[in-house]
């Protein structure tokens, strides 16, 4: 499943970078990153952080949602369900005791970022909605249940959800303990 993943997002990188008439030197350029690092991702030898991945895509100047726009994630979805034990640690600066761990960086260019702690009693439901843009839930306890389109996925603590919230969504708490999660949306502005 990420090898597949990465195979994807490395094409596509490519692809609009080739479209747009942008070297490798240009893009990682206006990506902050090397260019050696760029190539690796475009030819499938390593997959971004988040951070990284959200700097690519700025530097193409597209939205997230244009980039994902009829690309599938992973065996044809449409989110990145991210679990606890994948998230990549990073080095930031040289400081004793810190760790760091890749969740998400967004571009604010054309979009309004709003970030709330949401709780779900137990035995919670709600219907589906829609939202103008893309969400991230990080379940900071407890876990819970979300649907998206057809699909349930079981989101524990720890794990981090990123997706097309113009699909049908929403979480559900059928279990006896509370979930809390941290939720950014990244709403389109017209």
């Amino acid at each position: 499943m990420q090898d597949e993943l990465i195979g994807r997002i490395g094409k596509r990188i490519k692809a609009l970078r080739n479209a747009r008439g942008l070297t490798l030197q240009v893009l990682s350029e206006r990506a902050h990153i090397t260019k050696g690092l760029l190539s690796k991702i475009e030819n499938s030898r390593t997959i971004p952080s988040l951070p990284v991945f959200l700097q690519i895509v700025q530097g193409l100047e597209v939205s997230t949602q244009d980039f994902f726009e009829d690309m599938k994630l992973v065996q044809g979805k449409n989110y990145l369900l991210i679990r606890k034990a994948d998230y990549q640690v990073i080095q930031k600066e040289e400081r004793p005791g810190f760790k760091y761990q890749a969740i998400l960086t967004q571009n604010m260019h054309a979009t309004t970022m709003e970030v709330v702690l949401l709780s779900l009693q137990p035995r919670t439901q709600s219907h589906p909605t829609t939202t103008d843009g893309f969400e991230f839930k990080f379940i900071i306890s407890g876990r819970c249940l979300y649907r998206i389109e057809d699909e349930e996925l079981l989101l524990q603590e720890g794990d981090s959800l990123y997706f097309d919230a113009s699909r049908p969504h929403h979480p559900l708490n059928p279990f006896r303990k509370q979930v809390t999660m941290l939720v950014c949306y990244f709403l389109t502005t017209k």
